[in-house]
C-alpha cells in the first residue's frame, strides 16, 4: 500500500462562495475529445469562453431539466460543488458544472423579468463549495471520476416512480408541478406515475400478485411511452380510473414477464413465473410488439401463441422489404412515374432554352419523337 498519497479530503476546505465568482470549467472532462484544444487559465473568465461552455452543457448534458427542478426547489447543498481558485475572487468548477450552469441560467431568467421566487434566488446567492487547495492539474478528472465511475449509485426506476407518486399525494401536486420539482416534462412525469399505477394494479389484482416485483416496473412504465399506445389500447387503459380494464389481456401481458412452466397446469398452477425467463427481454421490446399489433396482427397472434418476438419482428421486416422491392420492380408503376415526370418537365421548359434556336430545335425534335410514340399507343390497330 502506498502511504505517500495524500488523502483528497485534506485538500478540500468548506467555503460559501458568491455565484458570480464561480466560473464554468471550459476544459470540463465532459467536453474533451481526441482533438481537444486546451483553454489557458488566462481566458477562463472571458465572456465568450463561458458562453461556449454554457452552450455545450445545455446542448449535451441535460442542464435544462436540472434548471427546471432548481427553479422549484432552489439550490440544494446535498453535494457541495468543488472549485479551485484561479485568480483573486475567481473560482473554476472542478465538479458540479451542470448545477452551476443551471443556477446561472435561473439568475439570467430573473434578470429578464421572469417570475422566479425570492426564496429560490436567495438560495443561489452563496453556493456551498469545497475549495480544492491541492496542486494536481488533473483534479477535475479525479473528482468527476470518483463521482461518475465509482461514486453515486443510480436509484432504481421503481424507487424514482414511488417517490414521484408519494410527493404528488403528500403535497397534492399536479403532473406539471411534480415534473418541475424533479426536472421532468408533464409527459415524462405522467409516464412514471401511470406506470406506477399499472404496476400497483399488477401487484394487487392480477393473477400474478405473488410473482410481480420491482424488476418489472420499467415495462409498466414503457407501456405509457408514445410508441406503446397500441399495446396500451389492447390492454384497455382507463385514464380516469388509472387502470387497465381488459383483465384477460392484462394477465397475459404479465405472463410474458413472468412465464410459468408449461407443465404447471398439471400441478394445479403451484409454480411461480420466473422473470429471468421473460419473453420480452428488454423494455424496448414493447415498441416492436406495438409495431406487430398495428401492421400485422397475424404476427402479433403468433407471438401470443409462443413464437419468439425476434422471429415475428424479423418476419415483419422481411415482408416490408419484399413489398418495397415489389413496388420498385413494378413496370406499370414505373411507367406512370415516368409519364408524370415527363408531363412536369414539358410544362416547365426553361424560357431561356426556347430562346436559343439550336436548343429549341433539339427540344422540338425530341417532342416530335414523343408525339409519335404517343400516336403509336393511342391509334387503334
Amino acid at each position: 500500500m502506498n502511504t505517500s498519497i495524500t488523502p483528497l479530503h485534506q485538500s478540500l476546505t468548506p467555503e460559501d462562495i458568491p455565484l458570480n465568482q464561480i466560473f464554468l470549467d471550459p476544459n470540463n472532462p465532459r467536453f474533451t475529445v481526441a482533438d481537444w484544444t486546451y483553454i489557458p487559465m488566462e481566458q477562463w473568465d472571458k465572456d465568450d469562453i463561458q458562453e461556449v461552455a454554457q452552450r455545450r452543457l445545455l446542448a449535451d448534458f441535460d442542464v435544462e431539466k436540472l434548471r427546471m427542478s432548481m427553479e422549484v426547489n432552489g439550490f440544494l447543498p446535498i453535494d457541495r460543488v468543488i472549485v479551485k481558485k484561479f485568480a483573486e475572487g475567481k473560482y473554476v468548477v472542478l465538479e458540479g458544472n451542470r448545477r452551476i450552469c443551471a443556477a446561472k441560467l435561473i439568475g439570467s431568467i430573473a434578470m429578464d423579468g421572469s417570475n422566479v421566487s425570492p426564496a429560490v434566488l436567495e438560495s443561489l446567492a452563496l453556493i456551498p463549495c469545497l475549495q480544492y487547495t491541492g496542486t494536481d492539474d488533473d483534479a477535475a478528472w479525479v473528482f468527476q471520476g470518483l463521482r461518475h465511475i465509482s461514486g453515486v449509485v443510480e436509484w432504481s426506476a421503481f424507487n424514482k416512480a414511488k417517490l414521484l407518486v408519494e410527493q404528488m399525494e403528500k403535497d397534492n401536486l399536479s403532473l406539471t408541478e411534480v415534473g418541475k420539482r424533479f426536472g421532468l416534462t408533464p409527459h415524462g412525469a405522467g409516464q412514471w406515475v401511470r406506470g406506477y399505477s399499472a404496476f400497483h394494479q399488477a401487484r394487487q389484482s392480477s393473477d400474478y400478485i405473488n410473482e410481480v416485483d420491482e424488476n418489472s416496473y420499467p415495462y409498466f412504465q414503457e407501456l405509457f411511452g408514445r410508441s406503446s399506445a397500441p399495446i396500451r389500447e389492447w390492454l384497455g387503459w382507463d385514464e380516469n380510473a388509472y387502470e387497465f380494464t381488459d383483465k384477460l389481456n392484462f394477465d397475459e401481458f404479465i405472463s410474458w414477464l413472468y412465464p410459468r412452466p408449461k407443465d404447471d397446469a398439471d400441478n394445479g398452477g403451484s409454480k411461480k413465473g420466473n422473470f429471468g425467463n421473460r419473453r420480452l427481454a428488454r423494455r424496448d421490446d414493447l415498441r416492436q410488439l406495438s409495431t406487430l399489433l398495428v401492421n400485422t396482427k397475424e404476427l402479433f397472434e403468433q407471438f401470443r401463441n409462443g413464437v419468439e418476438l425476434e422471429a415475428c419482428y424479423s418476419h415483419l421486416l422481411t415482408r416490408q422489404y419484399e413489398e418495397e422491392n415489389k413496388k420498385k420492380a413494378d413496370p406499370v408503376l414505373d411507367l406512370f412515374n415516368a409519364v408524370e415526370l415527363c408531363v412536369k418537365c414539358i410544362g416547365n421548359v426553361p424560357y431561356k432554352a426556347m430562346m436559343n434556336q439550336s436548343t429549341r430545335g433539339e427540344i422540338l425534335e425530341e417532342l416530335r419523337k414523343l408525339k409519335d410514340a404517343i400516336n403509336d399507343i393511342t391509334t387503334p390497330a
